[in-house]
């Protein structure tokens, strides 16, 4: 936030110190253009490698030392980019740093901020490096450059960098805005698409033609390598009024099986909403559909991506053809309903009643893990499908939860495939007032139902009406099975340390010190015996396990690997966790 304080000071200061491209650092800019933050300094200064395609006698250095991983500067420029026509940015790049170094352009303004990676191919040597800002709105007018992106700079030379000549170039056409219904009938081109991260799409005659679609023409989208989020966008002409009809439906055909993922991404200038849909058949057209109510108007851009949460293979399992595209009426969804503690999910609940944020979803669904430790038929499912390492989800009560001082812990069934130590936060809050506290515990099993606790009383007062679930807290998001947590028999129950696969992870009478350790690691406790403390790696496995019988007890880690481990602790009064980092 400084920064941007920094920067409106300079701009009322001196508007003069805004620029225009090109830019080749000839006398256009000085280091005074430059707003440095987070351990970069920028400075122009002469070209220490005057050679090959950079003869040139000025150029920019950033030298990146300290601060955070993302440290850079910016300059401002005199008017907003328009990428209308002009596609893409270029710069002439020179460093020391090892081949593959992530060089991130960014552009801010009064828009949404973009950014766009592209990666250096040689060491020692100047280069020309692109980036591709099509569709990108013409609302930004600040040049923010961030060089080996993602690592903390060290002053040295391979964390020095020169750039020169960033100019706005010709890159890809820009796509022509569609209007729905979208047919893929009335001449749309390969080029209206803007794909994204290892997704092509493209407009081909029907090579599936049948009863379900007889359309001549349709979309094509293909997944081949890139990341788990590959998709491709189309621009609308006018924005989505979803007031009337909020549901999207479209035809699909793809030989994926069964299951297979669709994620539904509406944009506009300030953010996005998504839902997904599983498909029902393979190797035939369905419609899928995508209910949107309650949500803003205001939508000009669709995101398809299909199979999200895998990464394409190029093959027909990664290859997915779309049509008839257009908004239509569909069941309004129904207001949650509040419920009462405690909660099985047998008949009080149903997934309308879960109110989702940043990318979570949750739903009541049949049990897929029945065994001994959760023979219950139905329970919670939480999926984290894109969106925010924070998401979360939502349960109102239809009361204060009370009695918080004896009974303020709150307990809950959890299965996961997520690797042992997966962070799951649970968190009280009040409809009424802005009242809230959470706690965090560590998963201690994987492929296995555990019930795990969580400490939050707060005296007598009734304040808190609404559980909020935030499961694999800023951990994947990919919707893979290791983002997906089912969740069964919320209770409140009495505050003390729990027992069994029960994980109170804030246990206030053990200690555990030094926390990161590196050779020797001590527990104790302010009052009861520890009888035994078992260590397990991030896996499950058990790598130490003493028995004890002493209110203090240090342990040998000389022999471990690096990394994040689980002591699980036992007393009279039961079994706990704490985490242990060794470095």
């Amino acid at each position: 936030m400084k920064h941007f304080y920094a920067l409106l000071i300079l701009l009322i200061v001196n508007l003069g110190f805004s620029q225009s491209l090109p830019i080749n650092f000839e006398g256009d800019v000085t280091t005074a253009d430059f707003v440095d933050f987070d351990g970069g300094t920028a400075t122009v200064t002469s070209n220490p490698n005057p050679s090959g395609i950079n003869t040139s006698s000025s150029v920019a250095q950033i030298v990146r030392d300290g601060g955070a991983v993302f440290a850079g500067s910016k300059i401002l420029l005199t008017n907003n980019l328009d990428f209308s026509v002009l596609t893409k940015l270029s710069m002439k790049v020179y460093t020391t740093a090892p081949v593959g170094t992530t060089v991130k352009f960014k552009l801010e303004g009064s828009g949404p901020a973009v950014d766009v990676n592209a990666t250096t191919t040689v060491s020692g040597a100047w280069e020309t490096l692109e980036w591709i800002f099509v569709g990108t709105a013409n609302n930004l007018n600040e040049l923010v450059f961030m060089f080996d992106f993602g690592n903390l700079g060290d002053g040295s030379a391979t964390s020095t960098f020169y750039f020169d000549d960033v100019e706005q170039i010709v890159g890809p056409t820009p796509p022509v805005p569609m209007s729905l219904p979208i047919d893929f009938e009335a001449g749309q081109v390969d080029t209206d698409f803007l794909n994204y991260n290892g997704a092509i799409a493209s407009i081909i005659p029907n090579p599936q033609m049948d009863s379900n679609n007889m359309s001549n023409t349709v979309a094509q989208v293909v997944r081949s390598g890139g990341e788990y989020f590959a998709g491709s966008k189309v621009f609308l002409d006018n924005t989505i009024d979803l007031s009337t009809l909020w549901q999207i439906s479209m035809k699909v055909y793809t030989t994926a099986p069964v299951g297979t993922r669709i994620k539904l991404e509406l944009e506009n200038a300030s953010g996005t909403t998504n839902l997904d849909y599983l498909t029902t058949v393979s190797g035939a057209w369905e419609t899928a559909t995508w209910n949107f109510d309650g949500k803003a108007n205001d939508y000009d851009r669709i995101q398809f991506l299909f199979d999200f949460g895998n990464v394409g293979d190029g093959t027909t399992t990664s290859t997915f053809l779309f049509d008839d595209i257009k908004q239509e009426t569909g069941p309004p969804i129904p207001e949650p309903t509040a419920t009462t503690l405690p909660i099985d999910f047998e008949n009080s609940v149903v997934t309308t009643d879960f109110t989702d944020f940043f990318g979570a979803i949750a739903s009541v669904i049949p049990n897929p893990q029945i065994d001994v430790n959760n023979p219950s038929a139905t329970v919670g499912q939480f999926v984290r499908s894109g969106g925010a390492g924070f998401m979360r989800s939502k349960l109102a009560l239809t009361s204060f939860i009370a009695n918080m001082s004896a009974f303020g812990s709150i307990s809950m069934k959890v299965y996961t495939d997520a690797p042992v130590g997966t962070l799951l936060k649970f968190k009280l809050e009040s409809n009424v007032e802005a009242f809230g506290k959470e706690q965090d515990v560590l998963t201690t099993v994987s492929g296995e139902w555990a019930t795990y606790t969580w400490d939050l009383s707060n005296g007598d007062n009734p304040i808190y009406n609404v559980l909020t679930l935030m499961l694999g807290y800023n951990g994947p998001n990919d919707a893979s099975a290791n983002a997906t947590f089912l969740f069964d028999d919320i209770a409140q129950v009495a505050t003390t340390l729990s027992n069994g696969h029960t994980q109170a992870f804030n246990i206030d009478y053990i200690n555990i010190y030094p926390n990161p350790a590196n050779d020797y690691v001590t527990i104790s406790s302010k009052t009861e015996i520890i009888k035994s403390i078992t260590l397990f790696d991030m896996l499950g496995n058990q790598v130490k396990m003493l028995h004890t019988n002493a209110l203090e007890v240090t342990m040998d880690v000389t022999d471990l690997s690096n990394g994040i481990y689980i002591a699980k602790v036992s007393t009279a009064l039961g079994l706990g966790s704490l985490k242990l980092v060794i470095e």
